[in-house]
């Protein structure tokens, strides 16, 4: 015969006192370490968070004199080697305009501020250096291939 069949429950009123108490004084316990920790957190995050900034700009502080030093003997060598050189009046002359790009084919019905809003976005998105060819509206009338073969699949007799 197992052991286990041999408990039977307790019902007197004084062990089931002591579970609730001890089951209450649990949870209000675990309630209050809980409590500590996030008092704790909130008093350390806001700590750790000053002494990381202040890394931080320290580190950006010592990163943006490294590049300044870098640039200044970038264009220290640079001038050494423009002065007396056969370059020089080619690189002081005014730089030549670039040609603009050609006006985009825009399909009929669509409005000047849409064509200047989309080139904007290309313009900011890919650089300036792209050029906005075509624009045309989109077919919405129609169905995506893949769709119309995943409708006629789903919806076919068994």
């Amino acid at each position: 015969m197992s052991p286990i069949l041999l408990l039977t429950a307790d019902d007197s009123p004084t062990f089931t006192a002591t579970v609730v108490i001890a089951g209450i004084g649990i949870v209000v316990g675990m309630l209050l370490l809980l409590i500590l920790i996030f008092n704790l957190f909130g008093k350390f995050v806001p700590v750790l968070e000053r002494v990381t900034n202040a890394v931080n700009a320290k580190i950006a502080a010592w990163w943006a004199g490294v590049k300044a030093k870098h640039a200044a003997k970038k264009a220290d060598k640079k001038d050494e080697s423009v002065q007396g050189s056969v370059l020089e009046p080619v690189l002081n002359t005014p730089p030549i305009p670039e040609r603009s790009a050609p006006a985009p084919v825009v399909e009929q019905g669509i409005s000047d501020e849409v064509v200047a809003a989309i080139a904007a976005a290309v313009a900011a998105t890919e650089g300036s250096g792209a050029v906005v060819r075509s624009i045309k509206k989109k077919n919405v009338g129609g169905r995506n291939p893949w769709s119309a073969a995943a409708t006629a699949d789903n919806t076919r007799p068994f």
